[in-house]
């Protein structure tokens, strides 16, 4: 199932009076991505980090920048916003999220590209099609990065985003929230992850018991008490993976279906800004 994006971005740049025309996988410490334009003529570049310990963030971030092309390359030609992820060539240089120094329009930019990122490298209803109405284990998302050659951290991003289970993501560094998202059934029910958040203590994320996507098998089962959001505590599944060369954690709560503090349908929009990232460690 996995999408040949160099291909498809080629087949589908060349309909366009300024096309990508080189695709080139580099080593560079620190860097993801960049969009750049070519310097004498109308084409564009992607350049991306070559990971081979994380082929499915080499995929995602290749579909990202190809996001970026398709939907904010004008805004790098004369003229354009200008852009603090821009490099000194005038480009899209997508480094390590650090997601309280970001203004809010490139943070929107960076969430556009990873959406479609998303998008592209996993289809909806595929996806459902692979999960049904099961819950999320070690084993199933061992299927999904496999089916889609996609990394952890992106495959439970896009189920948190269509499931209509209350479950929430939340990555975590040294104690704290770098991000969360709950999904849209969650969050009615007030359920929702700040950035900063203290990690409780007496979680599978707070203990350090997690493991790898090789090594986590099923979710365990955690009284109310230990997970607390504003509108109180219930009992949760919970499922920690820890990537400890990036010293991140990646943890999946699952709610009953029932229970918690029904908000009104439209009493604000889901996916705030405090609930999103664009990545953070293995994506």
């Amino acid at each position: 199932m996995s999408v040949a994006i160099n291909t498809w971005a080629f087949e589908v740049s060349r309909q366009q009076p300024d096309p990508i025309e080189k695709i080139q996988k580099v080593a560079i410490d620190g860097f993801d991505g960049m969009l750049r334009p070519h310097p004498t003529r109308q084409a564009w570049q992607i350049l991306y980090a070559e990971q081979p310990r994380y082929p499915g963030r080499e995929r995602f971030t290749l579909a990202h920048e190809f996001g970026h092309y398709l939907l904010h390359r004008q805004d790098l030609q004369p003229g354009g916003d200008t852009c603090d992820t821009r490099s000194e060539e005038s480009a899209y240089r997508c480094l390590p999220l650090h997601m309280d120094r970001w203004k809010e329009q490139e943070a929107r930019r960076e969430d556009e590209a990873d959406t479609f990122a998303c998008h592209l490298l996993m289809p909806f209803d595929d996806y459902r099609a692979q999960v049904g109405d099961a819950e999320m284990s070690g084993a199933l998302l061992t299927h999904i990065t496999d089916h889609y050659g996609v990394s952890l951290t992106a495959a439970v991003r896009r189920w948190i985003e269509f499931t209509d289970k209350r479950a929430a993501m939340v990555v975590a560094r040294d104690g704290f929230a770098l991000w969360g998202r709950a999904s849209k059934a969650a969050y009615r029910s007030g359920i929702f992850i700040r950035s900063g958040m203290e990690i409780p203590e007496k979680s599978l994320a707070g203990t350090g018991q997690g493991g790898s996507l090789a090594t986590t098998g099923r979710p365990t089962s955690l009284p109310a008490g230990v997970w607390t959001f504003a509108r109180g505590s219930e009992p949760v599944k919970e499922l920690t993976f820890i990537a400890e060369r990036l010293g991140v954690s990646l943890t999946i709560l699952q709610f009953e279906q029932t229970g918690g503090y029904q908000l009104e349908q439209d009493d604000e929009p889901w996916d705030s800004y405090d609930q999103f990232v664009r990545r953070a460690g293995d994506r």
